[in-house]
């Protein structure tokens, strides 16, 4: 058994892995979403028993506000919550300043400074060594000097592969994040400062054991599906910078060219290929973050070893929640895949981007009839659950409030 949900994280990334059986039940949880869903998140932890509110493995992609600030409250509450982590993964600054780097600058960004300094006060308060646990140097990177790409075994037979970011992306994103930290007038490493400006932050402030009122209100129409934020929603930590990690230059709309996403943050985001039993997969998952569709081909070409073949999935939750800039055609000719999932509200930058949806049933090589999994039904998901359209253009679409696939 494998089970994937997709959580409600308004514009952002929240996904809640199961596989198998009985009581020897295994978690994978993929970021965190943004600030003001973090309530249905923690809902969702609580719905388990106290004594099984444990993950082998929290991913944290990468550094951007809606994958990354649930997470921050998650390891606020994490000794409220009883909620423990066998490993997690996130490339922060320590990992930035360990790819080999001729200009050799330390750097680090905001969030990613304070997510780092919550890691380590988790380690310190279990007494546990979980940052990126199982990667050499503990960098959560591709060189591509080698082969190979990294694979890490998880308790249960399952197995992950990283498929990016690669060292390139990571120095990418170290040249660019020394603009947020000068702007932000935080000095890298300044833990105090950080601390200070973590509990400033009314967004990010832990919510405990107990719901209150308001949260409660937030947590439900979250978990509704119902949550359409304004174009402009940020958080107020967030809000006070001005995103140089490639937000800053433009989103790219739904008329940009296929794969030119630039953002630095982006190009640094974790993606997996899971596949479970390890020993005998027939499950295969592509969890893509934000990733660059470049990276993503390169590494399926790496694991092919043909130009001429398709790598066969069960799933691919999108890049970047559907948009033009993270897909391609060279991409979705290296796979054939029968599942799509789309984890976004459409808040703030409208995605999925039709044109996106439109390519993906144009290039889609396995048998049957593609199916679209959407985890909102908001007036930027609609258009795909025409039925009329579904049957002319040989596809299905499923829109539930959250979402979950089995396998």
């Amino acid at each position: 058994m494998l089970r994937l949900e997709m959580l409600p994280a308004a514009h952002g990334d929240c996904l809640w892995i199961e596989y198998g059986s009985g009581t020897a039940v295994h978690r994978i949880l993929i970021d965190g979403g943004p600030a003001h869903t973090y309530p249905a998140l923690r809902e969702r932890i609580l719905h388990l028993p106290a004594n099984e509110r444990r993950f082998d493995l929290l991913v944290i992609t990468h550094v951007d506000a809606d994958h990354i600030e649930g997470v921050i409250r998650l390891l606020l509450d994490a000794e409220a919550l009883h909620c423990r982590f066998d490993r997690i993964w996130f490339n922060g600054r320590d990992q930035l300043n360990a790819v080999p780097d001729p200009a050799g600058e330390p750097l680090g960004a905001l969030q990613g400074e304070i997510l780092g300094v919550l890691i380590a006060d988790y380690e310190a308060r279990t007494g546990s060594a979980v940052w990126n646990l199982g990667f050499d140097q503990a960098l959560a990177a591709i060189d591509r000097r080698h082969p190979t790409l990294p694979a890490v075994d998880l308790p249960g037979d399952c197995r992950l592969t990283l498929l990016s970011p690669d060292h390139e992306r990571l120095l990418n994103l170290k040249d660019r994040w020394k603009k947020e930290l000068d702007r932000a007038g935080i000095a890298s490493g300044d833990v105090a400062a950080l601390r200070t400006r973590l509990a400033a932050s009314r967004s990010l402030r832990p919510l405990g054991d107990v719901l209150g009122a308001e949260d409660k209100a937030d947590e439900v129409e979250a978990m509704s599906g119902r949550h359409e934020l304004p174009e402009d929603d940020d958080s107020d930590l967030g809000a006070e910078l001005e995103d140089t990690l490639g937000r800053g230059s433009g989103e790219p709309g739904a008329d940009a060219p296929f794969g030119g996403d630039t953002s630095a943050a982006n190009g640094s985001s974790i993606a997996l290929l899971l596949e479970y039993p390890a020993t005998a997969p027939e499950v295969r998952l592509l969890l893509a973050g934000d990733a660059w569709p470049g990276v993503l081909e390169t590494s399926l070409a790496t694991l092919l070893g043909d130009p001429a073949k398709r790598f066969t999935l069960d799933a691919f939750k999108l890049p970047h929640h559907g948009s033009v800039a993270n897909l391609s055609p060279g991409l979705l000719d290296r796979l054939r895949c029968s599942h799509y999932l789309v984890s976004t509200s459409g808040a703030l930058f409208r995605h999925p981007h039709k044109r996106a949806l439109d390519l993906i049933l144009e290039h889609h090589a396995a048998p049957g009839r593609p199916t679209l999994h959407f985890n909102y039904l908001t007036r930027c998901t609609a258009p795909w659950s025409d039925t009329a359209d579904q049957a002319r253009r040989s596809y299905r679409a499923l829109h539930p409030k959250g979402h979950a696939v089995s396998f």
